[in-house]
């Protein structure tokens, strides 16, 4: 015997395998019990018994039919304004950058 608790792996594992083994045993002994029924005899009869109607009643109403709506796109608007330009740089201070990504001064 060791010293090592089990896991709780091993206790679930173990404890399924022992329900799924019950309920096979109980299925085998509802299995047999029911082929070892006495047989039922009943007396014979001259006319068949007259067929009866038979109303079901229903608890619930069926579903509604599914209805697809499709929706025309909304209409697209666009409008036009003039904007007045403004320059934002003062002429003689270079806007454009040089290879190294910083202004190159014509100086």
């Amino acid at each position: 015997m060791s010293d090592t608790a089990p896991t709780w792996g091993y206790v679930v594992v173990t404890g399924l395998a022992g329900f799924a083994g019950g309920l096979l045993v109980a299925a085998l002994l509802v299995a047999g019990s029911a082929s070892r029924s006495a047989p039922v005899s009943t007396p014979p009869s001259s006319t068949p018994a007259p067929a009866q109607p038979v109303t079901e009643t229903v608890t619930h109403a069926p579903p509604p039919p599914i209805t697809v709506t499709k929706r025309p796109p909304a209409e697209v608007r666009t409008t036009t304004a003039t904007v007045p330009v403004t320059p934002s740089v003062p002429s003689g201070v270079p806007t454009s950058l040089g290879p190294t990504g910083f202004r190159q001064d014509a100086r």
